[in-house]
């Protein structure tokens, strides 16, 4: 890492003075803007690798990747569920923070396509990608492995494992999976297939495969090897430094065998141990204190312009007529801002943290939604090492029960036990509801401080337990002028081993006695395949008391009080719809340059009832409930009708290469069926990387879709794209692409044609 120096101190003055200046606009005057999906980007450092979790704003699921375990340039594919398919995303660019555990990185968003999320490191590393599903966000975890081994004192001479077999040469085509015990099988015979399965994994260094196998043998009744495989689970917690626990197994061996050679051997094991131990604790007394003492700032900033003009000609059959049409369609200008300045002493670390946006819009039709920023950011942070953690400022939520995607607040947390066990403390204000036709989220005027909607909540971060577990227990409370908004209870479970990752998640409102969400999501990556599954079941939007304001004319939160408490609860229950998604896909190598893969996906969402209705009694702002209410024109939100079953099928196929050296090809057919419509889809993309700098990325859809009413629709979208990126540290990109729709049925005929392109600069600094 470096040290802070004029530069720096230059970087720091200009970061700030472009961050106050983004929110002074945007707080002088509103706009209109594309929602940013793409939230932030943290590296996270465990025992044996440095995780990059890209986290983002809204539901992100993880469909398949590839490279499959180690390059310079991976591409993740991704759907969202929450968000209209026919949407396109804003380019987004996020950058690596300063690290010395990997090379530096930059995220690209959206990448192969529409859906895509690129990774280009400065060299090739090793990694495993999985998801992190939290409840209305989701974050992609890449796990990096560490060059460097973990500074632990060497083991002595004298402390090797027991003879066995002769070692074996590495070879990662083994596979020490091992089915499971059934009724009737000779007990004997397989406690011997196993022990001869563990002590290869053993010899190869597949200590964690080696542990499960002698505990499997442990588990079965007892045999001829449980003695043996008492040992070598020692052994296998030995190899891989974990002394304690191997002192345990040890020390459990001689309970139960404690006479004889094999006893003798080992207690001079658990002699060697010992000394070890000690040696460690010793080191870890004497050692000295690290002195760090460094200033850094690093992050982004950006411009884009993003114009497009679109012809339209509408011919009625009946009429025989036609009208065209010509209209300049989008031509707005967004900047953002990401500056982080941290600052180092010692073990304690303090951060200082400003992300925001501006966005322009030449087209607005009045002054009120031309020009808006969002501050996305703006905390203090302060830690120390396995102590404590302390951040205020409006900050990101989604964890810890936390629903809403930031809030303004504290967030405390202790660290009982390091690497085991953090209680945290956490309260505020949501910043994601408001009324108003105008409203954008995260715009500060929306942010006025007051005690109407507030929140606090406790919970507890656990593991990693035995390498591969951990979890997080959580309650929260949001409270609205006086009445219970929200009030709940939940678990995050999560387990990563052996190429297996694992997420589940469980939130339960106590107040209403409704089930928020319930999720399992699971990958699982073998020799040349990768398999995915996500199920799926919650409330959408989530279960509020706020909820049940939406569509209700002139509604504010002052309608809100404990005297309309029960009508209001009674009905926010009764108008949120649940949302189920299942989702099984899988990715093979097929060769060494080429992955096959495809996916099945099921999707669901209720519909709401339309018998109620919500009224203002005139001239008060007392609400009460219209049990008579026929219509639901005054209450727009109230009858939605359900989707039904919406089913999608999808195939892939990724070549590295193909058709030339670097470059990257991806085709992708897709059919949906639902009661509303069915489509398909064809997209073809390729993405050429013309030396280090360069990138010449092209893509091609194909789409046709017929719906309920038999109207067809076809739609044709070519478009290029280049990234060259100059003096190190910045970028400059550049889109653009055409798009030819044509709708038509028995009475009419609509043909659209639109031009639409972007370019813009980025300064990635540190």
């Amino acid at each position: 890492m470096r040290s802070c120096r004029g530069g720096t101190l230059r970087h720091a003055l200009a970061g700030l003075v472009l961050c106050g200046i983004m929110t002074c606009a945007g707080l002088l005057s509103p706009a209109l803007t594309t929602a940013q999906v793409l939230d932030r980007i943290e590296i996270v450092e465990t025992p044996t690798a440095a995780e990059i979790h890209i986290i983002f704003n809204t539901r992100a699921l993880y469909l398949r990747h590839t490279p499959s375990e180690k390059g310079d340039y991976v591409t993740i594919f991704l759907d969202f569920p929450g968000q209209d398919r026919s949407r396109r995303f804003a380019r987004e660019l996020a950058v690596s923070p300063p690290s010395d555990l990997i090379p530096k990185f930059r995220v690209t968003f959206p990448d192969q396509g529409t859906n895509g999320l690129s990774i280009q490191f400065e060299k090739p590393v090793r990694f495993r990608i999985s998801q992190r599903g939290i409840p209305s966000a989701s974050r992609i975890v890449v796990a990096v492995k560490l060059d460097r081994p973990a500074a632990l004192p060497p083991v002595p001479p004298e402390m090797k494992i027991p003879p066995a077999t002769p070692p074996a040469a590495k070879d990662s085509k083994l596979s020490f999976d091992f089915p499971p015990f059934a009724p009737g099988k000779d007990v004997e015979t397989y406690a011997e297939d196993l022990m001869k399965l563990g002590r290869k994994a053993l010899n190869v260094g597949e200590n964690e495969a080696a542990l499960k196998i002698f505990n499997a043998i442990l588990n079965l009744p007892p045999n001829k090897q449980s003695q043996v495989a008492q040992e070598w689970v020692g052994v296998a917690r030995q190899q891989s430094r974990e002394y304690e626990k191997a002192k345990a197994e040890y020390e459990l061996y001689l309970k139960l065998y404690s006479e004889g050679e094999d006893a003798a051997r080992v207690r001079g094991r658990l002699a060697s141990l010992q000394e070890v131990i000690d040696q460690r604790a010793q080191a870890k007394t004497a050692r000295p204190v690290k002195k760090i003492d460094e200033m850094q700032v690093y992050g982004s900033l950006y411009t884009y312009y993003y114009g497009g003009y679109s012809q339209t000609k509408i011919k009625d059959k009946v009429a025989n007529t036609t009208t065209t049409s010509n209209l300049h369609d989008q031509s707005l200008i967004q900047s953002a801002l990401d500056f982080t300045s941290r600052y180092r002493k010692d073990e304690y670390d303090n951060k200082l943290v400003a992300r925001g946006t501006q966005t322009y819009n030449e087209l607005a039709t009045s002054d009120s939604q031309r020009n808006i920023s969002r501050l996305r950011a703006l905390f203090y942070e302060h830690s120390s090492q396995d102590s404590y953690l302390v951040r205020v400022g409006r900050q990101p939520g989604n964890s810890g029960g936390i629903l809403d995607y930031r809030f303004d607040g504290a967030w405390v947390r202790y660290i009982a036990v390091p690497q085991l066990l953090s209680l945290n403390l956490v309260g505020g204000q949501p910043r994601q509801f408001n009324f108003t036709s105008n409203y954008v989220p995260d715009d500060p005027r929306n942010f006025s401080l007051n005690g109407e909607r507030y929140f606090y909540g406790a919970n507890v971060d656990i593991g990693p337990l035995w390498q591969a577990w951990s979890g997080n227990a959580y309650y929260i409370n949001q409270m609205v002028n006086g009445v219970v908004d929200r009030r709940a209870v939940g678990t995050e479970l999560r387990y990563a081993a052996n190429g297996k990752n694992a997420f589940g998640l469980i939130d339960y409102d106590i107040s209403y006695g409704a089930l928020n969400i319930a999720m399992l999501n699971g990958s699982w990556v073998t020799e040349g395949t990768t398999y995915t599954i996500l199920a799926d079941h919650r409330r959408t939007p989530y279960l509020t008391t706020t909820n049940a304001l939406f569509g209700v004319p002139n509604a504010s939160l002052d309608l809100i009080n404990t005297a309309n408490e029960s009508a209001l609860r009674a009905q926010a229950k009764a108008i949120t719809a649940t949302s189920d998604l299942f989702l099984a896909g899988v990715l093979h190598a097929v060769s060494q340059n080429w992955q096959l893969g495809g996916d099945v996906r099921y999707n669901r969402i209720s519909g709401t009832s339309a018998n109620n209705c919500l009224v203002i009694l005139p001239g008060t702002s007392t609400i009460f409930l219209n049990p008579n209410a026929i219509t639901d024109a005054p209450c727009s939100l109230q009858a939605l009708p359900g989707t039904g079953n919406i089913w999608t099928y999808s195939a892939q196929a990724i070549g590295a290469n193909f058709p030339f050296e670097g470059t990257t090809f991806v085709a992708n057919a897709s059919y949906v069926t639902s009661q509303a419509y069915r489509g398909q889809s064809l997209t073809f993309n390729s993405l050429a990387r013309l030396g280090p700098r360069l990138q010449f990325d092209t893509l091609l859809l194909l789409y046709h879709q017929t719906d309920s009413f038999d109207v067809e629709l076809y739609r044709v979208t070519p478009t290029v794209r280049i990234n060259y990126r100059f003096l190190d540290s910045w970028t400059f990109e550049a889109t653009g692409g055409f798009e030819k729709t044509q709708s038509e049925s028995s009475t009419q005929k609509d043909t659209t044609s639109r031009q639409f392109f972007f370019f813009g600069l980025r300064w990635d600094f540190s």
